[in-house]
Formats: C-alpha cells, structure tokens, sequence
C-alpha cells in the first residue's frame, strides 16, 4: 500500500515538472515523443516502444527506475528559450551568472536527472539539480 502511495505521489511531482517546454513542438520531427514508463520497471511494450524510437532503458536517477533516454533531434543546436528545443535549452560548461544574457545549446538527453542551468528568454535561469 505504501508503495502505491509513494508511486503515486512520485508521478504527481514528476508530472507537475513537466510544462508544455518539455514537450515537442510544432516545428520538430514527429519521430520524437518523450517516452515515459508506468513503474520503476518498464514492461516489454515499453520497453520496445522507446527502442523502436532509438532510446536506450536504463535505470537513472536517485531511486534508479528504469528511463526512456533518448537524444534529442536537435541536440547541440545553439538556443536562446526551451520553447526552441525538443527538451531543454541549455548553459552548456560552466553556470552562467542568474540573469545574465546568454545563448544555449539543446540538451543532448532527455534525462530529467543531473545539475543544469535553463536559458528562457535570453537569459540563465537558476541552475538546479534533479535526482
């Protein structure tokens, strides 16, 4: 029972991370879809559904529930707003100063784990770290 409850609760929060910025946009391939499992492991159609699009399973994060990882089609492109990205536009090396004007590069995973720093409008957003 506790362990329904905590799942529960863990796809509320990860749900409430997600925004529309997470998602694809209009002018992406329609090839990339965020994939997501139900549970800490993921089932054979989910398994080969994020296979099928050229994700690798592996178990990520802190609690180390299986993930679909995927690059992004427009990893590495320069950015200056997530809204550009199939993901996150990202400070790429060192934090920038919160912000301050700068320009981005599109994530290279869809991992939601790890410390980064978003770029939004123009400008570094705080950095975070997701686990």
């Amino acid at each position: 029972m506790l362990r329904t409850v905590g799942l529960i609760m863990l796809m509320g929060l990860l749900g409430a991370c997600l925004n529309s910025e997470n998602e694809p946009t209009e002018n992406l391939p329609e090839a990339y879809a965020y994939i997501s499992f139900a549970a800490e492991t993921a089932t054979r159609r989910e398994r080969a559904r994020c296979e099928a699009a050229g994700g690798e399973v592996r178990r990520d994060g802190m609690a180390g529930w299986e993930q679909c990882i995927q690059i992004p089609p427009d990893a590495g492109l320069s950015c200056s707003d997530s809204s550009e990205c199939a993901d996150r536009c990202m400070v790429v090396g060192e934090f920038a100063e919160f912000g301050m004007a700068t320009t981005g590069q599109c994530s290279s995973s869809d991992s939601p784990f790890g410390c980064y720093q978003t770029v939004e409008g123009g400008v570094a957003e705080p950095a975070i770290c997701v686990d």
